[in-house]
């Protein structure tokens, strides 16, 4: 068992998302960065996607009533197990007692947690991934407890290693394809959203804020879907990136579709972070 002893600045739980109901409304959801999730699940040897703990900012601090294994990928924060500093992606050895704590992010914002067992949280809809109205939560509370399925096999480790590249969480160059609508707009807008930088103006699981010094003349388009990553552009100049969490659909044109590195990327970025894009000249691959 897990007990939460202090929550955290946004800690929740996720998995890879809540497949096949967007038509309903209901977004994706599941962990905002896929690069640290599955360097998570390789890094202890499990091949099916399942639950983890997603911090942000600040992380939690946990108390661990039973052993088990765990390894912490994603963003750099100051983490101690029994007040020793330890590090990411590197797996870890917990005993009955011991106390995790996750403080201030140091590179990137969004951190995870996963154990070498399947956590106990309810599908809902296929996934265990909170979303509120959806789940009964939205994140973590303060002596919230958190149940593991009980398993004979334990971590064993391994002569082979896994290369892990996290580099990533230092770039701000958002690889994109055109979006649906991107002939609308004028060339020279077009050609400026790919040589400037852009300051971040807000962000969280439902999506980012970039402010951009460009007007845009209000494009007539009806409401259409939009996904992860979709990159929209009000008339004001405004982009809107959708989150994991973000709408299913929207009104303004979708000029951008980030590429899915880049999506881990934005991830890791907080409100005053600037990034860039760079234009992968090829058909997009997903329908939108």
């Amino acid at each position: 068992m897990i007990e939460v002893i202090d929550p955290g600045f946004y800690t929740s739980v996720q998995d890879r998302g809540r497949m096949g109901y967007r038509h309903l409304g209901i977004p994706i959801s599941g962990a905002m960065d896929r690069k640290a999730f599955d360097l998570a699940h390789s890094l202890l040897g499990i091949k099916t996607d399942t639950t983890l703990i997603e911090c942000t900012l600040v992380g939690p601090i946990l108390r661990f009533h039973e052993s088990c294994s765990l390894v912490i990928t994603g963003a750099q924060m100051e983490t101690f197990l029994n007040d020793i500093p330890i590090t990411n992606n590197e797996v870890v050895a917990l005993n009955s007692g011991d106390i995790l704590k996750l403080r201030q992010a140091l590179n990137g914002i969004r951190t995870y947690v996963k154990i070498n067992h399947s956590l106990i949280i309810p599908k809902i809809l296929g996934s265990t991934s909170f979303y509120q109205p959806i789940t009964s939560e939205a994140f973590l509370k303060k002596e919230t407890n958190l149940f593991w399925l009980k398993s004979k096999t334990s971590f064993q480790t391994k002569n082979s290693r896994i290369r892990v590249k996290d580099d990533y969480l230092f770039s701000d160059e958002l690889e994109v394809e055109k979006g649906p609508e991107y002939e609308l707009f004028e060339d020279s807008l077009k050609k400026s959203l790919i040589v400037a930088k852009f300051k971040i103006i807000s962000q969280n699981r439902m999506g980012y804020r970039i402010k951009t010094p460009f007007k845009s003349k209000p494009k007539s388009i009806l409401s259409c879907a939009v996904q992860p990553g979709t990159v929209q552009m009000t008339p004001s100049g405004t982009l809107l990136i959708a989150g994991m969490d973000g709408q299913v659909s929207g009104g303004y044109p979708r000029v951008l579709q980030l590429c899915e590195d880049a999506l881990s990327i934005l991830a890791q970025k907080k409100a005053g972070d600037k990034i860039s894009f760079k234009l992968h000249d090829k058909p997009l691959q997903k329908e939108l």
